[in-house]
């Protein structure tokens, strides 16, 4: 193959994690290979190459997200094998429609962090260029269903974060040269990096106390009504604290945010294009959902994590509820008043910082490597790379 010089890591918009997953991965990418031109393209952009198919992907994107913003999770599931119903049955002519993408903006290496797509989406790569080389990074601690990440019909490499993704990938047939296990998710390079100097003077300039613990709220980019729940019980049950809030797009629940008369200092966020991995790192512990991003990213800011236990039929986020019990990094909650409860334990437990450094990743910059190697990229830094068949 010759070396790579157009690489495209595709993601989708539903939820915030393939999105933040995909732009780590391009940044520290194009920054290590200057000379190549790496790129970040919404799944939606390609498939609408494909009338029909393209409104089908954006229709259940914009489902979804309804969905996390107003806590109605009773029928993910049944919209998860709909949308791969939907998927299964783009034929040959349909392929050649959404190829017209990659011929108009070629491709040497296509990176997928998204799930469900992913044999539409390489066939159409490999229809335009048969030299391409596809890539697969689960986001997720464990595939919730057959053929949800591991296709092994349509040749692609997985970059495999987790023990139990390496052993599915196995039992779904796909060759052992063909999965890597890795350490971990992708997270932003900030996260290694942001570590504040002058953390009292950042908390001072956003209105906080620094002589009292700072609690980082968050549920994602689309926000949920389970913010304000949390945020009502934890001033029922503490004084000295600080929080900050992230409502990302939601703004009704922004407004009834900052309407509150709060016993503690806060700081009231909507939504930030940029991962708010700053205000993660001025934080004692956070609060948000099970996913995998959320955990990753407080593991490797080393912020102890309570997550709300998932409702219904969320099983994606019961696999990593389980991860998170058992690597012992975090407090799984089923209220807003017992994660208030969760408060002093996070804090005050050494066991869970511990644990994080136990747990603490290289992940983002051994899938850099492994892309550099496979794409015979000549990266200006030494790749980080440890990755096992």
């Amino acid at each position: 193959m010759k070396t790579v010089r157009s690489i495209a890591i595709v993601y989708s918009e539903a939820a915030s994690g393939p999105l933040s997953a995909a732009t780590a991965l391009k940044n520290v990418l194009q920054n290590r290979n200057p000379f190549c031109h790496v790129r970040l393209v919404n799944i939606a952009e390609i498939f609408d190459h494909h009338p029909l198919f393209g409104k089908i992907v954006r229709s259940g994107i914009r489902l979804f997200n309804w969905q996390l913003r107003n806590d109605k999770v009773a029928g993910l599931k049944k919209q998860i094998d709909l949308t791969m119903f939907f998927a299964n049955r783009v034929g040959k002519s349909g392929i050649r429609k959404i190829s017209r993408y990659w011929e108009a903006s070629p491709a040497d290496i296509v990176v997928s962090v998204t799930p469900m797509y992913n044999p539409v989406l390489y066939r159409s790569a490999q229809l335009a260029n048969p030299d391409v080389q596809c890539i697969t990074v689960p986001v997720d601690f464990e595939e919730v269903r057959s053929n949800y990440w591991f296709t092994p019909d349509v040749k692609q490499y997985y970059l495999n974060g987790t023990a139990r993704l390496q052993l599915q990938a196995a039992k779904a047939g796909i060759p052992e040269k063909e999965r890597f296990r890795i350490d971990g998710m992708p997270v932003g390079v900030c996260a290694y990096e942001c570590t504040p100097h002058n953390r009292s003077e950042q908390l001072r300039a956003i209105g906080l106390n620094p002589a009292w613990p700072v609690g980082f709220l968050s549920f994602g980019a689309q926000g949920s009504r389970n913010i304000l729940a949390i945020t009502k019980a934890l001033a029922k049950q503490h004084r000295h604290l600080n929080l900050i809030i992230m409502c990302g797009k939601n703004k009704k629940l922004y407004r009834q945010v900052t309407a509150l008369k709060l016993p503690f200092p806060v700081a009231v966020y909507t939504y930030l294009p940029k991962t708010p991995l700053r205000h993660l790192h001025l934080a004692d512990f956070a609060i948000g959902k099970p996913s995998a991003m959320t955990i990753t990213e407080s593991l490797i800011t080393q912020t102890p994590l309570i997550v709300q236990q998932s409702k219904g039929m969320r099983p994606i986020q019961k696999a990593n509820e389980e991860w998170l019990k058992q690597a012992k990094t975090g407090i799984v909650a089923s209220t807003p008043e017992t994660i208030a409860a969760a408060v002093n334990e996070i804090v005050n437990n050494p066991v869970f910082k511990e644990q994080m450094d136990e747990h603490h990743h290289q992940a983002l910059y051994q899938m850099a490597a492994f892309i550099e190697k496979l794409g015979k990229i000549n990266q200006i830094h030494k790749p980080y790379l440890h990755v096992t068949a």
